[in-house]
């Protein structure tokens, strides 16, 4: 970490490097203060590309700092270590909120503001849309999305088969599969946005007085859908099922709501698949979540309402 004096204000001496977790260290400084060293490991593939991990984290956090947008503010960076220094912004992640027991008005106070958060920072980002679109990482374009998002309704009925023949030992009736069908077409033919690529629980930080949130890992950008950047950023990946987001939550929250309910019904039947083919986990919580509605869209309310019958078959 030789780098810190020269890309840290007041060339500040080290008093400690702790690893924290893989490839992110903690350092404490003699004068007071703590800020992150973060390695990133695959920058050296694409040193000097547009798409360059460790240049476009480096940029990105810079503009959207200067944005007001809830990220980190960026130090420097040390090309030849592919070392990225940030300010220090908690230890606790979403991740970590979702398995604590809290009130329920932190919980939607936090979702509330990753969910108005998320939206300015791709509000940013979309402002300057033709300098970021050019850097967006191999495999996350518009187009590629789409092409992705072609091999969902299969996963999606597929792990709603085999969600039926475990809870209730029968196939699911065919208008509950037509109605998920339904569902991936009408969220597949909504317009992506520019913004971040890597969203999962982990990767937003929460103060100590859980009051503010921190996006990290800005290094991939790519194009996706506001609302599924949301729902997986809020919803535990465990199959618990446990999400910050609840119903008056997404009343009140800028994103579609209909979008954010529809999302949150494929994530956890996605979900679900990737358990059932592991055999692995309880999926007693993601059942219970994938009959509770968060919307009043009458498209996912009937949806909500077939699927209670996984939690009744219990």
């Amino acid at each position: 970490m030789a780098c810190i004096p020269d890309l840290v204000p007041g060339s500040p001496a080290v008093l400690s490097i702790t690893r924290w977790v893989e490839d992110v260290w903690l350092v404490e400084l003699a004068e007071g203060g703590r800020i992150i060293a973060k390695q990133q490991f695959y920058g050296l593939l694409t040193r000097d590309e547009p798409h360059d991990l460790l240049q476009v984290e480096f940029d990105a956090l810079r503009y959207l700092r200067r944005c007001g947008a809830a990220v980190p503010m960026p130090f420097g960076i040390d090309p030849e270590a592919q070392i990225i220094l940030l300010e220090y912004a908690g230890r606790e992640t979403v991740a970590d909120v979702l398995v604590t027991p809290l009130e329920a008005s932190t919980r939607r106070q936090l979702a509330a503001q990753i969910l108005r958060q998320l939206t300015r920072i791709e509000t940013h980002l979309q402002e300057a849309q033709i300098d970021w679109s050019s850097r967006v990482i191999p495999g996350a374009s518009a187009k590629e999305l789409t092409t992705g998002w072609a091999d969902v309704p299969r996963l999606a009925t597929k792990a709603l088969l085999g969600l039926w023949r475990r809870s209730c030992g029968s196939e699911p009736a065919e208008a509950l599969v037509a109605q998920v069908l339904l569902l991936c077409e009408r969220l597949g033919r909504r317009t992506p946005k520019l913004g971040i690529s890597d969203y999962q629980p982990a990767n937003i930080v929460v103060d100590e007085q859980r009051r503010r949130v921190t996006f990290l890992e800005l290094s991939k950008l790519g194009w996706d859908w506001t609302e599924r950047r949301a729902v997986q950023y809020t919803t535990s990946v465990d199959g618990s099922g446990i999400s910050l987001l609840d119903a008056d939550v997404v009343a009140q929250s800028p994103l579609d709501g209909d979008a954010l309910d529809g999302h949150h019904i494929l994530f956890l039947l996605l979900l679900a698949g990737r358990m059932l083919a592991t055999d692995k986990g309880d999926i007693t919580g993601l059942a219970r979540a994938l009959g509770t509605p968060l919307s009043r869209d009458p498209i996912t309310t009937e949806l909500r309402r077939g699927l209670q019958r996984l939690t009744l078959a219990e």
